[in-house]
């Protein structure tokens, strides 16, 4: 299906669209955010002239275009400009709260200084269900709209009357394609077509000198042709200008339950868009959180991100909880008791339903046992949350999954304490690793507390003993001056890796208010900085690790918030004033980088490749929009010690 790096992208939970800078509706994820991507093309266009006399332009031809976010709302405006023919577009596309559907307000203002006729014109190349074959589509003369089905996909494509329609095919190379028929601006009225089908609507434009005219596209989609209908009929009755006002009102609301920040404006708007990203990202249904919404769906680059992976959405449900948001460890948590392998285990990623997905890091040999250990963290963290309310049976129900997730991480404990050969967090290489040993101590370190809080003394006690067993055996990675990368067939590997952090945030396994143990952290701090560290656009990013080659040694977006957030915590443990200022400034320096590297509208990726033609890699994405609400949180704190004069 091939590349697709969207710009933007708007959602409410129950779907989720991905747009380009141009327009393009690239993918409409539903019934789930991670299945199916229903959309193969959808591309806006304006024809100039009479037919067959005049000027065909996609909006990709457009000589600018600017793409912004409505506001602090997931309400996506992109504006295009045809200078050449003195046109001006502005989209704006949003997902109406509670509904299966993409909203898309199209205003055309002729600025040419002379009248002009035409039309404007949408392509949509449906894959329903992600089926390429054995579609059909029709032209539905009584609601004005082109209906689209497949088994139990069905897609009601109207809103404002079209003039004209084509169905066709997309595999036809003449004008039996929907897609060629637009060439001349003019569409044949073909009413349907089956097997793998296209379809195309057009308006015409009269627009005097400074005119415009406003058209509605609503995709609504249900599981048939008869409630896809019955949705279009319903919202096309509110009207787009009502359902954009409702998705304004239902985001400004949950965002005004946000913890509130003074870090100054642009990271203050970086923590609004990050919450609001977050909030696209977590299916309502299921709770789970995607990693990004999909954009490399047969795996020609990457091996795809739209999956829910247990340590990305414990990120994640971390994140919102500090932020405010309660609401998501507890969903999180539900979904990980159902989603825990017969073995104890979980996952490397799974679909939101909670069936595994498609993975390399699951046999005994290669399990990925951070995955594992994140999701302990998390079970805990909401099992300990509910414990301080009377008559809550909710930690009940999530002890027999801690249980034995906790047996599980014991079973793969070394006579030495050390975790058994694993899967790195990159996904790349298979050893004993310093990220994987400390998410390991802490999975065991909060059971153990669970475990005493449940009644079960014995059980708790034996969970810390092993818990700092494992702690022993991660301290002796520390070599060289810093922790390294971890064993590769039994020797010290030596390589700096972004993912020493993680022995601070999250799993907090050194304590930085003892003076040798901060020595160790800031020496790695320091070592991940010099070896991986560039300076970039007025700030400093970080690649993964040393030998990265991934998209041609790709800085992370990710894990240059983690040096962010490492650095707000070394601030806040600091000796002194001088040392905190020290700390927030360095802090500075990175998180610049990270906000300089943005999507056009705003969105955190996780990537920032070095490869001509990807400016970014997977955005809205889920664990680097945690960091930064994180880091917002935590530079707040910061601030409030230096106001107090600590």
């Amino acid at each position: 299906m091939g590349v697709y790096l969207p710009t933007g992208a708007v959602g409410n939970g129950e779907t989720i669209g991905t747009i380009g800078a141009s327009g393009e509706i690239m993918g409409l994820f539903w019934p789930r955010l991670d299945h199916a991507q229903n959309v193969r093309q959808a591309m806006p266009a304006v024809y100039l002239g009479h037919p067959q006399q005049g000027q065909f332009l996609w909006t990709w031809q457009a000589s600018r275009r600017k793409q912004y976010y409505v506001g602090a709302t997931n309400i996506l405006a992109t504006q295009l400009f045809l200078d050449d023919v003195g046109l001006e577009i502005l989209i704006t596309d949003a997902c109406p709260p509670g509904e299966s559907a993409l909203v898309r307000r199209v205003r055309i203002e002729n600025r040419s200084g002379k009248d002009l006729t035409g039309s404007f014109m949408h392509y949509f190349e449906l894959w329903l269900g992600e089926a390429e074959w054995k579609q059909a589509v029709r032209y539905e003369t009584e609601h004005g709209c082109a209906l689209q089905y497949y088994r139990n996909y069905a897609a009601a494509v109207g809103g404002t009357n079209p003039d004209e329609w084509r169905c066709g095919k997309w595999t036809r190379t003449d004008e039996g394609s929907a897609k060629v028929d637009m060439l001349d601006g003019h569409l044949n009225g073909q009413p349907e077509d089956i097997g793998q089908v296209n379809f195309a609507l057009g308006w015409h434009l009269q627009l005097p000198a400074d005119g415009s005219r406003d058209i509605t596209i609503i995709v609504a989609l249900d599981a048939s042709r008869e409630l896809a209908v019955a949705r279009l009929e319903r919202l096309r009755a509110l009207g787009a200008k009502e359902l954009h006002q409702l998705a304004h009102e239902d985001d400004n609301a949950w965002l005004r339950k946000a913890k509130p920040v003074k870090v100054g404006a642009t990271m203050e708007a970086a923590y609004r868009r990050s919450l609001l990203s977050l909030r696209m990202l977590v299916d309502h249904h299921t709770r789970a959180v995607i990693a990004a919404p999909e954009f490399d769906p047969g795996y020609e680059m990457c091996g795809g991100y739209g999956y829910c992976w247990p340590r990305d959405a414990a990120e994640a449900v971390v994140a919102l909880e500090e932020a405010g948001y309660d609401e998501y460890t507890r969903g999180l948590a539900q979904w990980l008791v159902d989603a825990q392998l017969p073995k104890g285990v979980w996952g490397q990623r799974y679909w939101c339903d909670g069936e595994v997905a498609s993975s390399w890091a699951l046999r005994d040999d290669f399990l990925q046992l951070d995955e594992t250990a994140s999701a302990m963290i998390s079970l805990c963290a909401a099992a300990r949350s509910k414990a301080d309310r009377a008559g809550s049976e909710f930690p009940q129900s999530l002890w027999p999954a801690i249980r034995m997730g906790a047996l599980a991480l014991l079973g793969r404990l070394d006579a030495n304490d050390c975790h058994t050969i694993a899967c790195d967090l990159w996904e790349t290489y298979a050893g004993v690793f310093a990220y994987t040993q400390a998410g390991v101590v802490a999975a065991l370190r909060d059971a153990a507390e669970v475990a005493k809080e449940h009644g079960d003394a014995e059980f708790a006690e034996m969970l810390a003993t092993r818990s700092a067993g494992a702690r022993e055996a991660l301290m002796t990675f520390y070599q060289h001056g810093y922790f390294v990368r971890g064993l590769m067939h039994g020797h010290i590997d030596p390589t700096v890796d972004s993912s020493g952090l993680g022995l601070v945030e999250p799993f907090r396994v050194l304590e930085l208010a003892k003076l040798p143990e901060r020595e160790m952290a800031v020496a790695t701090f320091n070592i991940i900085d010099q070896r991986l560290g560039q300076d970039i656009n007025g700030g400093r990013a970080i690649r993964r690790y040393e030998g990265d080659s991934y998209l041609g040694g790709a800085f992370g977006a990710v894990n240059t918030l983690w040096m962010t957030l490492v650095c707000y915590r070394f601030a806040a443990t600091a000796k002194d004033k001088s040392e905190r200022a020290d700390w927030v400034r360095r802090a500075e320096g990175f998180i610049g980088a990270a906000l300089a590297h943005t999507t056009p509208s705003g969105l955190l990726p996780e990537l920032i490749p070095q490869v001509p033609g990807y400016p970014y890699w997977a955005a809205p994405h889920a664990w680097a929009s945690a960091l930064l609400v994180r880091c917002a949180l935590a530079a707040d704190e910061v601030n409030e010690v230096d106001s107090r004069g600590g």
